[in-house]
C-alpha cells in the first residue's frame, strides 16, 4: 500500500499519443525450456451418467449481435484504431513487434474465425478481448496473411503499455518512476494456452520464427528468480528499462508481486446446516468429501480435526506448516470440518477429510503468494473438490489479475466433464475493505470462484445483517459480486496451540476462538459447498458434479437479507441456506442438470416442467464456468449464456433482469454475469419452460453448463425400493413335494421420497406365483407374506421381485430382486453315471470300467442295494456271459447322500463292432423304490496295420528315381482304408504314385480284414550323388480313415547302389551358324555317378565340320566336373547335319548329340551402269558424269545387282540420304545364285544445295538374311548467273547526256567478278561510268551507272554485257530507248489536235518495240563451273533506289533470281575480300585486276599465288601485260 501511495502521488495527466511501427520479425533466441508437468488426474464419467438429465436441444446459429470493438484495460480498439482511457507516456505506446489485435466480423462467429486463423502458418490465437477483439501473436508474413481474412476488419498493433500492470504504468509517469521499482518483488508471465506456457515457439511457412524461453528472460530481468509454476516467475527486479522486459516474445505480462492478505456458533443454523445433517435417509456431514484449505498454518495436532487430515503441505518453501501467529489457517479449518471435540464449536461438514496448503512465513508472519494455478492443480489432484481460501490481495479493487485468471482457468478447466473433469468448487473470500463499493480484489474477482461476504452469525440482527467490513461490488467490469453471504460476525472455532499473535480475537478459551470476517465467512460456505456435493453424490446419486451446479445450488438456496433487492453489490444472492438448496420449506422440489453444454452461437436447449401446486416460488439458476478471460479486456465474459423462462400464459422472464428482488419483464438479457437467475414469487399451475440461449460464443471450446430448479412437481430425488436380504423367512426348513409352506420377505424404500404404487412379484424357478401391491415412504420398509406349494424335489429358485416391468422410476434398478434356493425333499434313489457310454478304440484294451453314483434322493437316512442284470450284444440281442464285477452291492445313505460304486466288464481285445449293454439296477430297500441304468460299451473300427516290401533293406539308385511296391496290410477288426504319408531322409525325395499322381500322400481303399493292397513309391537321391553303399530309412507315416483317427510310425531301410553316370552338356549356341567360320564350344563334363571314371572322346560331324582342336582324355571323380574345349571349323561348303560326341569309359559309353544349324545369306554385289541427267544425256564411263551434278535437278542412277551366294533371294531396298537428296528406287526381281537384275534409283537434288558439297545416300539391301549397305556420294557444281532490276529511266533528249542507272544482282551459285560494257545500234555514245568492274558476292547487288548520250532523235537499243561471263544469256541487258528531237516552233505535223493522234501512233510503236524487246528467250540450264575452294560467304546489305515516278515507255524486266535475306545486324555488316581468279582464295594484300573483265588476282606480295606463272586472264584470255593495280 505504502508502494501505491508513492507512486500515486504527483501523477501528471498526460495525453500523449504517438503512432507506433509497423511489426518487424523479432530474431530467434533459442533456450534450453522448463518441462514441469502438471501433477493433474483426470477422471472418466460413467457412461450413464447423462441418462438423467432432459431437455432439447436447438442447433440453429445465428449471427453474433456484437460491436465491432474490443474493450481492453487501455482503452477501445475501433475500426479507427485506440481510443486511450487513461494516460500514458510515449515511449509505452511503442508498438510490440510480435503481437497485433484483430477485429472480427459480427457477421461471422467467433470460433469459426478463430478456427480459420489457427490455420495460419505462423500465427498462433492468444486472447479473446471483448466483444470483437482477438490478439494474435505470430511473424510478419502470417500478419501478411491475416489481411487475406475477409472476417478481420481491422488490424492494430498492441503497444508495449498492454504488458505491464497499471501500478508499473503509473510509475513510468514520474520522472524517477523507474528507478524507485528498481529491487521491487515483480512476477513475470508467459502467454496462456492450455496452461501458462514457459517457451515461445512459432514458425511459419517461409522460414521465419519466433522462439524464446521465458526462463532466460526471468534470468536477465529478475534477481533471485524463482520458477512458480508454468510460465510464472517471481523475483526482484534487475534492469533499469521495463520496456526492455515486456518486448520479448515469450512475455505476456508484468506485474508487481501480488501482496496477499488474510480476510476473518450459530453458523450452521443460520445456514441451516442442523436442519439438513439429518433430513435425508443418509446423513449429510461431509463424509467422502475432500476439503482444500489454503491458508496460513494448521495445529494439525487439534484434537477437532482427528486423524482427518489427508495432507499438509509447505507451498511457499519456508519448511513449515506451524500455525505460529494469529492461527487463522487452523480457526479457517475447523470453521469447514472441525469435530468440536475439544469443547462443541464444530464445523460445518465435521466427517470431511482436510487437505491443507501453508501459504504464511513463518518469520514475517505475512502471506507469501505461490502460483495459483499450482495450488489448485495439486489439491485437485490429491482429490479436493472443494477449495476453500480466506485471503486475498491487499489492492486491486474490482480488477480482473492474473490470479484471478488462474482461478477462472482451473475451474473452467475441471468442470469439463466431456474431457474428464469431476468438477472443483473454489471459494474466495471477498475481503475486509467494505462498507465501500468495489472493495473486492483478486482473485475473488475471478467469475468462476464463488465469493463470499459476510453476515452477523451472533448478537442483534444476526443473521440478516451484512457485517461493515465485508467488501463490496461491483467489479470494474461491473459484474455483480459477492455472489453469497455467510456467517462471519463473531464466529467460533479452533485455536492454533502455538498461535502467538490472537490478540485481534473478540473471545477465546483454551481451544477456541472467535474471530470475525470474510475469512470466516468462506469456510462456512465451503462446507455448505462440500454437503451440497455429498448430496448430489451419495442422495442425487449424480456422479462428478460440476462446481459450477455446487454454486448454482447454493444461489439457489440463497436467502435476501433485509429488504428485497437481490441481486446488488452487498450481498449478490443473498445469504446461503441449505435447507432453501436441497429440501425447501414450503414442499418445492429440486432439479439439476450439469451434463449439458452448447458450441456456438445461436444454439440453445430447453426444459419443460409442469407446477402442479400455485402460490409458491419458482427459482432457475444458470451457472457456467465461463472460458479464462483476457487480462487486457475491460469485459470477462468470454462465452455469454442467456437464460429465459417462459410462463404457461407466455410472459418471458429474462436473467438477472430483476425488480425489487424478483424477476420482472421488459428488460434486457445480461452479457456481463456468468449467473444468472429467474425467481417468481407466485408461480402458477401449467407448464413453464426453461431455455438456456448461446447468445455469443467467443470462446475456443464448447461451454458447459450447469442448471438448478425450483418448484412444486419438480424433484431430482427418487424412490429406491430393495429386498431387504435378512428378512427371508420359511416355516418348515426342508419341505417335502406337495407339502404348503409359508413365505415372508420385507421391501424398504431407501430413497428419501415416497414411491408410487409398485408391484413384487413371487416367481419359483421363473414361473410367477403371486404379486401384492403396495406404495412405500422414504425411509420405510414392510413385510410381506406367501403361501407356495412345491411340486418338484431338488433346489427351487424362490425370486421377490420389485415392479418387475419397471413402470416406477428409482434411484438404481439394480437392486430390485432377491433369489433364494430352497431344498425340497423327495424319497427314493437315483443311480447316475457322468460316463454311462464308453467308447473302446484301443484294439489291445480287454476290460472298460464305469464310475456310478449311488443316491439317497430323499432327506431321511435309507438303506440301498445295488446289482448287475446283464449284457447283452446290442446288434443281435446276444446274451453275453463276460465277467462284470461292482465295487460294493448294500449301503446305508444319509439325506441327500451319495456313495461311488465302480462297475467292471472283461471282454476280449477288438471285439466286433457294435454296442454292448450293461444293465444296473439300485433299489432303496426301505421305502421299496428302484431306479435303473444303462451302461453301454461301443465298439467302433479299431485299425491295426503293418507295410511290407520285397527287400528287407531297398535298394536304390544314387542318380535315377527309384520304384519300389509297398504291401499295406490291415490287421483291424472291420474293412478300413488307411492314409499314408512318405518321410524321406535329408536331401532325398520320396513320394507315391497313384493313378498317375505324385505324391507324398496316398490313400488306400477299404481294405478287408487280413487282406493287403499294393501300393508303388518313388525314392529319388539327394542332388550331392550319395556313396555307394550307404544305409539309410524311409519314413512312412499311416493314419487309419477312422474316429478316432489311429497312426503308426514304419521305418523301411534303404541301401545306395554303385553306379556309373556322366552327363555332357553345352551352354554353346549351335544354331545360325557361318560358312567360312570357326565355332568354339565348351562342354561341361559331369560325373554324376558314385564311381570314379576316365573318358575318351570320338567325334562324329556333319559335312564340311571338322575338329581342329580339343582336350584328350578326361579323369572325373565321383562329383567332379571339367570343361571340355573343343574348336570346330566350318567350311564354305558345310552343311547343316547332326555332331556326335561319345566319351567311352571301357565298356561304358556316355553319348552327347546335337544338330548343327549352318545358314546361308545373299550375298549383294552393285556394278554401275550409268547415269541419266535431266536433258537425256548418259554418261555410262563415270558417276558423276560430266563431273559434278546438278542442284534442283532429277538424276537417274543404273546399276547392276548380282546374287553370289546359293539361295534365292528377293532383294529389298531401302534408300537412305542427307536432307540435300531425295531418292527412290525401283523393286528388282528375284534372283538366284550368281544371277544378276538391274536396280534402278531416282535422285532429287536440292535447290537449296550448295556448291561443292557432296551429299550422301545409302543403298541398304536386306531380305533372307542379307545385310548389305554401299554408300554414293554426289558432287554439286556451281553456277554464274546475273539478273537485272530497276532500270531508272529509257526517255532521252537529243543532243543532251543524261545519266541513267540499273541495279544487277548475283542471282547464281558463285562469286561473280566481270567487266562490263555498254553499246547502242545508233548512233549514240553509252559510257560506263567507274572502271566497269563489277565483284558481286552470290545475291549481292549493284548499281551500275551509265551516260547516254543521243546524236539523233528516235528509237534507239542499247546492251549491256559482262566480258568473258559463262552465262552470256544472262549476262547481257538489252533495253529500248527514246530520244526526243529538239522542239520548234512550226509544227510539222499541222494542228494540235493531229500532232496528238501522231504522237499516240507512235507512243504505241515504241510501247510493242519495247514488249518484243523484253519478250523472253529460250535459255539452257547453265553449265556447272569446275570446283574451287570453299570460302565463307558474308551477305551485304543493299541500299534499294526509289522507283522512278514517271516513265514514257515500259522498262524491261529481265529474270531475277531472289538474294538470300541479310542475316546479322547492319553493324556486323562488311564487304567481303575479292576472290582471286587464280588461287581462288580471297586477296589479302595487294590487287591486280583485268582491265577486260574485271577479274582480280593476288599481287606481287602474296607468298602462296604467282602473278607472274599466269600470261593471260583466265576469265577473258586478255594478256596479263594489261593488268591494272587497285
Amino acid at each position: 500500500m505504502e508502494r501505491q501511495i508513492r507512486l500515486a502521488i504527483g501523477i501528471l495527466i498526460l495525453l500523449l499519443m504517438s503512432p507506433w511501427s509497423s511489426m518487424v520479425r523479432p530474431e530467434s533466441d533459442a533456450s534450453p525450456t522448463l518441462d514441469l508437468d502438471r501433477n493433474v488426474e483426470f477422471f472418466s464419467i460413467r457412461t450413464d451418467a447423462y441418462s438423467d438429465f432432459v431437455g432439447t436441444y436447438a442447433s440453429s446459429i445465428i449471427e453474433e449481435q456484437r460491436p465491432i470493438e474490443a474493450h481492453s484495460r487501455l482503452g477501445i480498439f475501433s475500426v479507427n484504431g485506440l481510443e486511450l482511457n487513461r494516460p500514458l507516456t510515449t515511449d509505452v505506446l511503442e508498438p510490440r513487434m510480435d503481437v497485433q489485435l484483430l477485429l472480427i466480423d459480427n457477421a461471422r462467429h467467433m470460433s469459426e474465425v478463430r478456427s480459420e486463423l489457427a490455420e495460419i502458418s505462423g500465427l498462433e490465437v492468444r486472447e479473446y478481448v471483448s466483444p470483437s477483439g482477438l490478439m494474435v501473436q505470430g511473424t510478419s508474413s502470417a500478419f501478411l496473411a491475416v489481411q487475406n481474412e475477409p472476417a478481420v476488419l481491422a488490424q492494430w498493433d498492441v503497444p508495449l503499455a498492454m504488458f505491464l500492470d497499471d501500478t508499473l504504468l503509473d510509475a513510468m509517469m514520474f520522472e524517477d518512476g523507474i528507478q524507485a521499482v528498481q529491487g521491487e518483488e515483480v512476477r513475470l508471465e508467459g502467454w496462456w494456452d492450455d496452461q501458462q506456457l514457459d517457451d515461445v515457439s512459432i514458425a511459419d511457412s517461409d522460414g521465419n520464427t519466433i522462439q524464446q524461453s521465458l526462463s532466460n528472460v526471468a534470468l536477465v530481468a529478475l534477481d533471485d528468480a524463482t520458477h512458480l509454476d508454468h510460465g510464472q516467475y517471481r523475483g526482484n527486479l534487475a534492469v533499469d528499462n521495463l520496456l526492455d522486459i515486456v518486448r520479448q516474445p515469450s512475455v505476456m505480462w508484468l506485474r508487481f508481486e501480488p501482496q496477499m492478505t488474510i480476510d476473518n456458533d450459530q453458523s450452521k443454523n443460520h445456514m441451516k446446516i442442523n436442519t439438513m445433517r439429518s433430513y435425508f435417509t443418509t446423513d449429510l456431514d461431509g463424509s467422502g468429501q475432500i476439503v482444500a484449505v489454503a491458508d496460513s498454518g494448521l495445529d494439525e495436532d487439534h484434537g477437532d480435526f482427528g486423524t482427518r487430515v489427508v495432507g499438509n503441505y509447505d507451498v511457499i518453501g519456508d519448511g513449515s506448516t506451524a500455525d505460529k501467529h494469529s492461527g487463522h489457517g487452523t480457526h479457517v479449518s475447523c470453521t469447514v470440518l472441525g469435530d468440536g471435540s475439544k469443547g462443541g464449536y464444530a464445523g460445518v461438514a465435521p466427517d470431511a477429510e482436510l487437505y491443507f496448503q501453508a501459504m504464511e512465513n513463518d518469520n514475517t508472519g505475512n502471506f507469501q503468494s505461490p502460483s495459483l494455478n499450482s495450488l489448485i492443480n495439486s489439491a485437485y489432484s490429491a482429490g479436493a473438490r472443494t477449495h476453500t481460501n480466506s485471503w486475498g490481495n491487499s489492492g486491486g479493487f474490482g480488477q480482473y489479475s492474473s490470479e484471478s485468471r488462474d482461478a477462472d482457468d482451473r475451474a473452467s478447466s475441471y468442470d469439463r466433464y466431456y474431457s474428464g473433469g469431476e468438477g472443483l468448487t473454489i471459494l474466495f473470500a471477498a475481503g475486509n475493505d467494505g462498507p465501500d463499493s468495489d472493495t473486492i480484489t483478486p482473485p475473488a474477482t475471478a467469475k468462476n470462484v464463488v465469493t463470499v461476504g459476510m453476515h452477523q452469525n451472533r448478537y442483534q440482527g444476526a443473521p440478516d445483517y451484512i457485517m461493515q467490513g465485508s467488501s463490496r461490488g461491483p467489479l470494474d467490469d461491473g459484474r455483480i459480486k459477492p455472489d453469497v453471504l455467510a456467517p462471519g460476525g463473531y464466529v467460533w472455532s479452533c485455536r492454533a496451540q502455538e498461535a502467538a499473535d490472537t490478540g485481534s480475537a473478540s473471545g477465546s478459551s483454551t481451544w477456541y476462538l472467535e474471530y470475525t470476517g470474510t475469512s470466516m465467512a468462506t469456510p462456512n460456505a465451503a462446507g455448505a459447498a462440500a454437503m451440497i456435493r455429498e448430496y448430489l453424490e451419495e442422495i442425487a446419486l449424480r456422479e462428478s458434479p460440476q462446481g459450477a451446479l455446487v454454486k448454482a445450488l447454493l444461489i439457489l438456496g440463497a436467502e435476501d437479507v433485509g429488504t428485497r433487492d437481490i441481486p446488488n453489490n452487498n450481498e449478490g444472492w443473498g445469504r446461503v441456506n441449505l435447507r432453501n438448496s436441497l429440501a425447501p420449506p414450503d414442499g418445492q422440489g429440486v432439479w439439476v442438470d450439469d451434463r449439458s453444454l452448447l458450441s456456438a452461437t445461436g444454439n440453445s436447449k430447453s426444459y419443460t416442467f409442469d407446477i402442479d401446486d400455485g402460490g409458491d416460488q419458482f427459482k432457475a439458476v444458470l451457472a457456467w464456468s465461463d472460458e479464462a478471460a483476457s487480462t487486457w479486456s475491460s469485459t470477462q465474459l468470454v462465452n455469454n449464456l442467456n437464460l429465459e423462462v417462459t410462463d404457461p400464459n407466455g410472459l418471458t422472464y429474462l436473467g438477472n433482469d430483476f425488480t425489487n428482488g424478483r424477476s420482472t419483464t421488459g428488460g434486457s438479457a445480461d452479457s456481463l454475469n456468468n449467473v444468472e437467475v429467474v425467481l417468481i414469487d407466485s408461480a402458477i399451475v401449467g407448464t413453464w419452460t426453461v431455455e438456456i440461449i448461446d447468445a455469443n460464443h467467443g470462446g475456443s471450446r464448447g461451454q458447459p453448463y450447469s442448471l438448478a430448479v425450483m418448484g412444486h412437481g419438480i424433484n431430482d430425488l427418487k424412490p429406491d425400493m430393495v429386498m431387504i436380504e435378512d428378512g427371508f423367512t420359511i416355516d418348515v426348513a426342508i419341505p417335502s413335494v406337495g407339502q404348503e409352506v409359508e413365505l415372508e420377505c420385507v421391501v424398504a424404500n431407501t430413497g428419501n421420497i415416497r414411491s408410487d404404487p409398485f408391484e413384487v412379484t413371487l416367481e419359483v424357478d421363473g414361473q410367477e406365483i403371486g404379486t401384492q401391491s403396495l406404495e412405500l415412504g422414504g425411509g420405510s420398509e414392510r413385510t410381506l407374506v406367501w403361501s407356495w406349494t412345491p411340486q418338484v424335489s431338488g433346489g427351487n429358485l424362490v425370486s421377490f421381485i420389485i415392479d418387475n416391468d419397471e413402470l416406477v422410476i428409482e434411484t438404481l434398478e439394480t437392486n430390485n430382486r432377491q433369489d433364494i434356493t430352497i431344498n425340497v425333499s423327495q424319497p427314493g434313489v437315483d443311480v447316475t453315471s457322468t460316463q454311462a457310454i464308453q467308447q473302446l478304440q484301443n484294439n489291445e484294451q480287454t476290460s472298460t470300467t464305469w464310475q456310478v453314483s449311488l443316491q439317497n434322493t430323499g432327506l431321511l437316512t435309507t438303506n440301498a442295494s445295488i446289482v448287475d442284470t446283464g449284457l447283452v450284444y446290442v446288434q443281435d440281442g446276444t446274451e453275453l456271459n463276460w465277467y462284470v464285477g461292482l465295487s460294493g452291492n448294500q449301503y446305508q445313505l444319509q439325506g441327500s447322500e451319495s456313495v461311488e460304486v465302480s462297475v467292471t466288464v472283461v471282454h476280449p481285445k477288438s471285439p466286433a463292432p457294435g454296442t454292448y449293454r450293461l444293465g444296473i439296477s439300485a433299489t432303496d430297500i426301505d421305502n421299496s423304490l428302484t431306479d435303473t441304468l444303462d451302461l453301454e460299451i461301443v465298439v467302433d473300427e479299431i485299425p491295426d496295420v503293418g507295410v511290407d516290401s520285397d527287400y528287407e533293406v531297398i535298394p536304390v539308385n544314387p542318380i535315377e528315381p527309384t520304384s519300389v511296391p509297398l504291401y499295406l496290410f490291415n490287421y483291424g477288426n472291420t474293412e478300413i482304408a488307411y492314409d499314408l504319408q512318405v518321410q524321406p531322409p535329408n536331401g532325398w525325395e520320396a513320394y507315391f504314385v497313384q493313378d498317375f499322381t505324385e505324391s507324398q500322400f496316398a490313400t488306400s481303399s477299404p481294405i478287408p480284414v487280413s487282406d493287403f493292397e499294393t501300393i508303388e513309391m518313388v525314392i529319388e537321391p539327394p542332388s550331392v550323388v550319395p556313396n555307394s553303399g550307404l544305409q539309410t530309412a524311409v519314413t512312412i507315416s499311416v493314419n487309419s480313415v477312422t474316429d478316432p483317427v489311429v497312426n503308426w510310425i514304419i521305418e523301411l531301410p534303404i541301401e545306395v547302389e554303385a553306379v556309373k553316370s556322366v552327363e555332357i552338356r553345352t551352354d554353346s549356341s549351335l544354331v545360325n551358324l557361318l560358312p567360312n567360320s570357326e565355332l568354339v564350344t565348351v562342354f561341361t563334363i559331369e560325373n554324376k555317378g558314385n564311381l570314379a571314371v576316365k573318358l575318351s572322346p570320338t567325334f562324329i560331324l556333319p559335312q564340311g565340320v571338322q575338329m581342329i582342336s580339343s582336350g584328350g582324355t578326361i579323369d572325373l571323380g565321383i562329383g567332379e566336373t571339367e570343361l571340355y574345349l573343343v574348336t570346330f571349323q566350318i567350311s564354305n561348303n558345310a552343311k547343316s547335319g547332326e555332331a556326335i560326341l561319345h566319351f567311352d569309359n571301357g565298356s561304358d559309353r556316355f553319348t552327347w548329340s546335337d544338330t548343327f544349324d549352318i545358314k546361308i545369306f545373299p550375298q549383294p554385289s552393285l556394278q554401275f551402269q550409268k547415269v541419266i541427267f535431266p536433258g537425256g544425256e548418259e554418261y555410262t564411263a563415270s558417276f558423276y558424269g560430266p563431273g559434278s551434278h546438278p542442284a534442283g535437278a532429277e538424276l537417274r542412277f543404273v546399276w547392276q545387282l548380282t546374287n553370289d551366294a546359293d539361295i534365292q533371294w528377293q532383294p529389298i531396298v531401302v534408300p537412305i540420304s542427307d536432307s540435300e537428296l531425295s531418292v527412290t528406287c525401283d523393286t528388282p526381281q528375284m534372283i538366284g545364285f550368281e544371277e544378276a537384275t538391274e536396280l534402278s534409283c531416282t535422285v532429287f537434288t536440292s535447290v537449296a544445295a550448295e556448291p561443292f558439297s557432296e551429299p550422301n545416300f545409302y543403298l541398304k539391301f536386306s531380305g533372307s538374311g542379307a545385310d548389305y549397305t554401299e554408300p554414293f556420294s554426289l558432287y554439286i557444281g556451281g553456277t554464274e548467273e546475273v539478273s537485272w532490276s530497276e532500270l531508272t529511266s529509257n526517255s532521252f533528249k537529243e543532243g543532251e547526256s543524261k545519266e541513267i542507272q540499273v541495279l544487277v544482282t548475283n542471282s547464281g551459285t558463285l562469286p561473280f567478278n566481270h567487266m562490263i560494257s555498254g553499246s547502242v545500234n545508233q548512233d549514240w555514245d553509252v559510257e560506263v561510268i567507274g572502271d566497269g568492274i563489277v565483284d558481286l558476292e552470290v545475291g549481292e547487288s549493284k548499281t551500275i551507272k551509265l551516260l547516254v548520250s543521243p546524236k539523233t532523235d528516235g528509237l534507239a537499243e542499247i546492251t549491256l554485257t559482262f566480258k568473258a561471263a559463262e552465262n552470256p544469256e544472262s549476262a547481257t541487258y538489252v533495253f529500248a530507248a527514246n530520244a526526243e528531237k529538239q522542239s520548234s516552233e512550226s509544227a510539222a505535223f499541222g494542228s494540235q489536235i493531229v500532232q496528238i493522234g501522231i504522237f499516240s501512233i507512235v507512243i504505241l510503236a515504241i510501247i510493242l518495240t519495247g514488249l518484243f524487246l523484253l519478250k523472253p528467250k529460250s535459255r539452257k540450264p547453265p553449265m556447272p563451273i569446275l570446283p574451287m575452294p570453299t570460302k565463307t560467304i558474308t551477305n551485304q546489305l543493299v541500299n534499294p533506289v526509289p522507283p522512278l515516278q514517271t516513265t514514257p515507255l515500259p522498262l524491261p524486266r529481265p529474270r531475277l533470281s531472289q538474294a538470300p535475306k541479310a542475316t546479322v545486324p547492319i553493324a556486323q555488316v562488311s564487304k567481303p575480300a575479292a576472290i582471286c581468279w587464280q588461287c581462288r582464295s580471297p586477296i589479302s594484300g595487294k590487287v591486280v585486276g583485268c582491265p577486260q573483265c574485271g577479274a582480280r588476282y593476288c599481287g606481287s606480295d602474296s607468298k602462296t599465288c604467282k602473278i607472274s606463272d599466269l600470261e593471260t586472264c583466265l576469265s577473258c584470255q586478255s594478256p596479263t601485260s594489261g593488268f591494272v593495280s587497285e
